[in-house]
């Protein structure tokens, strides 16, 4: 049997090995393993699409939720774990005419990392907009607890609570023709194939558009397009991406966000902050990121 590989987890295809991976297959085994490792910081992995693992070994415990994939649709709501695609999800809802996920096409994320992140969609709102309720585990203490969507205190690409893990979401969409919200779905995922470089390997957005001005414009008027560490390349389609064009590493891709920070506070006086997460598993101390 292959040893696991975080390059094969991930959309940027970059990472070392697993000292410990776990893929708990019940929502029940998800809260156990969360609770037995917690003073060892847990690192929980989704669709690892936003995620640059490090080089060499992984030495804090992974646990996956690629296992956690049911979903219910009742009406105009949907309880879905934390492991659902978006994908998946917005295929169930385009289905059955409901408007609000195909916003969030071609992001290849899960429930639990939409929530998270607060990911971003065409439509100009973050998931948790749709979000009615959650199931959350508190970390400290064990308990599950349900939160209203409209109490979590959503901000730009975070839902802002610490000590806490996501276990499923529940969503209120809207009613639409069906054949509508599909032209939509394509529509928006063609537009995003034509701005996008989605034939590479990536982790989306490096950074975060700070107030005012888009990262990718600032990126680009520096001529930043093109600029290579290793095989890791900021992408000359869209320069808020950084592609991995066959065997980057993640020093590689450190190495270029570093230099774009760098370029940027030079040249506008501004910090970027990084999007994507940095996964820093050299040892077992809490999580930062």
């Amino acid at each position: 049997m292959l040893k696991p590989d975080l390059s094969r987890l991930t959309s940027f295809r970059i990472g070392g090995e697993p000292v410990e991976l776990r893929t708990p297959g019940t929502l029940e085994e998800l809260a156990r393993d969360l609770v037995e490792l917690r003073s060892r910081s847990p690192f929980i992995l989704g669709g690892g699409s936003n995620t640059l693992f490090s080089d060499g070994p992984f030495r804090r415990p992974i646990i996956s939720t690629a296992r956690l994939r049911r979903m219910e649709l009742r009406g105009r709501r949907v309880r879905a774990e934390c492991g659902v695609r978006l994908g998946t999800l917005i295929g169930a809802a385009l289905a059955h005419g409901l408007e609000g996920p195909e916003s969030f096409v071609g992001i290849p994320a899960t429930v639990g990392g939409a929530v998270v992140m607060n990911a971003g969609g065409a439509s100009g709102y973050g998931f948790g907009a749709l979000v009615r309720e959650l199931g959350l585990l508190e970390l400290a203490t064990g308990d599950v607890i349900r939160a209203r969507g409209e109490d979590i205190p959503w901000t730009y690409r975070s839902w802002q609570l610490r000590g806490f893990a996501v276990l499923w979401a529940e969503l209120e969409l809207e009613e639409r023709a069906p054949r509508e919200l599909r032209d939509r779905s394509r529509e928006l995922f063609h537009r995003k194939r034509e701005t996008q470089p989605l034939e590479l390997p990536s982790a989306g957005c490096i950074f975060k558009n700070p107030a005012g001005q888009p990262a990718a414009a600032m990126i680009d008027a520096l001529g930043l397009k093109g600029l290579r560490r290793g095989d890791a390349e900021v992408s000359t389609r869209h320069a808020n991406f950084i592609v991995n064009r066959g065997h980057a590493r993640a020093s590689d891709v450190k190495g270029l966000i570093r230099a774009i920070q760098e370029r940027v506070a030079e040249a506008y006086g501004v910090r970027l902050e990084t999007e994507v997460i940095i996964a820093d598993g050299a040892s077992e101390e809490p999580a930062t990121e």
